[in-house]
């Protein structure tokens, strides 16, 4: 296993070249966003998508294992493993944007019905995310939701200088407060980049009355260890994760788990189609005629997962921890500033928030979204690719990933780009 004391950023030999594909030249410290695939998951979505072009009539009306239908099955429950979750509770949907919309229909389909009943579910209409979810998860439960007459509330998470104390208190505090029906959560909120306590969070819900629990775990599964991927331990009702960042599978490819089959055979698709009335696992394999290569490529992505080894034998859950903590603590003390959070649990992943300079000037930078500012000259004059962002008066702040294929030098790279822009302000 990865010494505690000693970092070694460095792949096994047997992956030295499997993300040879990326583009020389350019320090990747944005995973977070797109993710990577390896060569020979990209080589296993070939086959796959070949096989469909030479005879997709074969693969769509032919029956039995070499069918479509069987391929996929066994594709989602592959990504149920992954959530120690059971076959038969997954399904493989087009991306998180798709899983959000299901369970946003669900509830605005809830709401209509009590509208129509007179008030029903208790006449509660509140639905709850946190201010720190990601924006179009916000826009996606106000474009579905508010108009069968829910109404949207934000619990403010505390950034920087975050605790897991502090979270749960600020929810609680909005669950009283609001009184919802609906609570959607983050595992691994975007930006700010944190790692949150979702059992206790998911807990505190239950407790306080709460109809139905959604989890947005889109970084999940890779990022963080496996036993912190458990949604039978995390106890929410819908949980959601995407395949395409940290597992290794081809975008997109997201796993959405429904916690009761009951509610498996009450929900629906987004999109209407052959499948319609059948419940969500087998609507969800055939929304309409589509590629399915990427989603039929997750068992080839999480085998390569789960057999990733660095070259001092850690895999890469625990090695990219290892890497972010000490490229972290790199920049922090080249550029003079503290953790971004406080709590330490709150950061122990291959993802997080690292300070910025409090004189780099972030104001045409807003976290998560293109911008005209650092971000572009980063990529344009020193060939990084950084998710930086301006956090208004708390100053600026670089979502740093740490991914498999990372070296030393991309983040010496942006240790010194970042240097010299501040020094270059300052003269």
């Amino acid at each position: 296993m990865a010494s505690k004391s000693i970092f070694i950023r460095l792949p096994a030999a047997l992956h030295a070249a499997d993300f040879s594909h990326h583009a020389s030249g350019i320090a990747r410290l944005n995973n977070g966003s797109f993710g990577s695939t390896p060569k020979s998951v990209i080589e296993a979505e070939h086959v796959h998508r070949s096989n469909w072009r030479a005879n997709p009539d074969a693969a769509y009306f032919g029956g039995g294992c070499g069918s479509l239908d069987a391929a996929l099955i066994s594709a989602a429950n592959a990504a149920a493993g992954s959530l120690s979750a059971p076959s038969e509770s997954v399904a493989l949907v087009e991306n998180a944007s798709v899983a959000t919309a299901i369970i946003a229909s669900r509830w605005g389909d809830a709401l209509r019905r009590d509208g129509a009943n007179g008030g029903g579910g208790g006449g509660r209409s509140n639905i709850l995310l946190l201010d720190v979810c990601y924006k179009a998860v916000g826009h996606c439960l106000r474009e579905i939701c508010v108009p069968a007459g829910g109404r949207v509330h934000y619990a403010h998470v505390p950034f920087p200088d975050t605790t897991a104390g502090a979270v749960l208190e600020s929810l609680d505090a909005a669950l009283l407060a609001t009184e919802p029906r609906f609570v959607l959560l983050d595992h691994v909120s975007s930006q700010p980049a944190l790692v949150l306590p979702v059992a206790e969070m998911v807990a505190l819900c239950r407790e306080r009355g709460v109809d139905e629990v959604a989890i947005d775990g889109a970084h999940a599964v890779g990022l963080l260890p496996t036993a912190s991927v458990d949604v039978g331990a995390i106890g929410a009702d819908f949980y959601y994760t995407n395949l395409h960042k940290w597992a290794f599978a081809p975008g997109p490819s997201t796993a959405l788990h429904v916690a009761d089959g009951r509610v498996v055979a009450s929900t629906r698709h987004v999109v209407p189609s052959w499948n319609v009335g059948r419940g969500l696992l087998a609507e969800s394999r055939w929304p309409g005629t589509r590629d399915f290569a990427s989603a039929l490529a997750v068992p080839a992505a999480l085998e390569y997962l789960a057999a990733w080894r660095s070259a001092d034998g850690a895999g890469a859950a625990e090695y990219n921890a290892t890497g972010w903590r000490k490229a972290a603590e790199m920049l922090n003390e080249a550029w003079g500033v503290g953790p971004a959070v406080a709590d330490p649990t709150l950061a122990n992943a291959g993802m997080g928030m690292v300070r910025l300079p409090p004189t780099l000037d972030l104001s045409r930078d807003a976290p998560g979204e293109p911008s005209t500012g650092v971000r572009t000259i980063l990529r344009d004059r020193y060939g990084i690719e950084a998710a930086v962002g301006g956090f208004g008066d708390h100053g600026g702040f670089v979502r740093l990933s740490h991914a498999v294929y990372n070296t030393d030098e991309d983040f010496e790279r942006l240790r010194d780009a970042i240097s010299e822009l501040v020094a270059e302000k300052s003269t």
